[in-house]
């Protein structure tokens, strides 16, 4: 008996339909990375969410970024979100008044309507940092140690800079394998990437500026802020890591103050950049000590409510001699930095 030939119209259809989903998926991954689309489903008047291994769902969640809005508080927990409503609004978690300026921005509008807004600088950054907590559970790299650090005010600047360089090499195509902390005799980076396409190892450490009264550190904020990075390269390469080393590294600068680092074209390194970058290889028998510095200011956490946000500043220097280190590798993290604050709005089509 001769199998049944389906009919060149369906065929047809079938090839156009396979072109479509793969359009849309190209399109996903230039806007977003290789982080996986949001899973859902629509129910009984509500909207459902898979998150790696269990489910939430709400009849408010018209937009992802709806969705974001509460992701944050469910993960971090009610005891978090209850603890933070109690506090004076002054001393309140970074986190939780970035997304009160959500909320400030939503105001007004219509039950169920599509709100069409630019995020401020304070929205923005929530909701930056939900999509890229999202993508690390999705991936299944979310665990209690980086939840706790993120949830305690004066730690959360470090964790939430490593979920930046984590979800950064998440959209770039790499796994993420965090080194075992309760080893106290070695000194760890903050995890491995492994690179899917190629399967190149990288350490990965992440380093963030520290200055008081910005991201939860206590103090005072100051007007005159130290321009010195140079040591934070350094504590990086001392850990002496197993494979080659790439260093995101956090400015955390106002705007205007970056410019002093950064310069006005990011295409070519300012004389900031320039001399520190001597100094490091003079410091390293003239080399360069990682296979890659990704230099990143997104300074959006400083504006007040209702400011729009502020522009990032981003440079990433490679190695000139980064040995067995593939360029496929590099060339794909160095693609994915500026992805970070790319936000979807539609759920995309099941």
């Amino acid at each position: 008996m001769k199998p049944v030939q389906p009919p060149p119209e369906l065929i047809h259809k079938a090839i156009l339909r396979f072109r479509e989903k793969k359009l849309s998926r190209d399109r996903w991954i230039a806007q977003y990375g290789y982080v996986r689309p949001v899973i859902h489903s629509d129910n009984w008047g509500k909207k459902f969410v898979a998150i790696r291994n269990r489910i939430e769902w709400s009849d408010k969640w018209k937009y992802i970024p709806d969705f974001l809005l509460d992701y944050i508080p469910h993960v971090f927990g009610k005891d978090w979100f209850d603890a933070q409503v109690a506090l004076p609004k002054e001393d309140r978690h970074p986190v939780f008044q970035w997304r009160a300026a959500c909320f400030h921005q939503k105001a007004g509008a219509a039950p169920g309507a599509k709100v069409v807004v630019t995020p401020d600088g304070l929205s923005l950054s929530y909701l930056s940092f939900a999509f890229s907590l999202f993508a690390i559970e999705e991936a299944r790299r979310l665990d209690e140690q980086l939840l706790s650090r993120l949830k305690h005010p004066e730690h959360f600047q470090g964790a939430f800079h490593e979920v930046f360089a984590e979800s950064t090499c998440l959209r770039a195509g790499f796994q993420i394998e965090r080194e075992n902390e309760n080893v106290r005799d070695l000194r760890h980076t903050e995890f491995t990437a492994i690179h899917n396409a190629t399967g190149q190892h990288f350490s990965v450490e992440a380093k963030s500026k520290h200055y008081p009264g910005v991201l939860g550190r206590p103090g005072e904020r100051q007007q005159k802020l130290k321009l010195h990075f140079g040591h934070l390269i350094n504590e990086a390469v001392a850990k002496n890591p197993p494979h080659p080393l790439v260093i995101f590294l956090d400015t955390n600068l106002p705007f205007k103050s970056a410019h002093h680092v950064y310069g006005n074209d990011v295409t070519v390194p300012s004389r900031y950049i320039r001399r520190l970058s001597q100094r490091i290889s003079e410091e390293h028998d003239g080399r360069n000590p990682y296979a890659m510095l990704v230099m990143t200011n997104m300074p959006s956490h400083y504006v007040g409510p209702k400011e729009g946000p502020s522009p990032n500043h981003v440079h990433a220097m490679m190695s000139e001699n980064p040995g067995t280190v593939t360029g496929r590798a590099l060339q794909a993290l160095y693609d994915a930095v500026p992805l970070y604050g790319n936000i979807p709005n539609e759920f995309p089509e099941v």
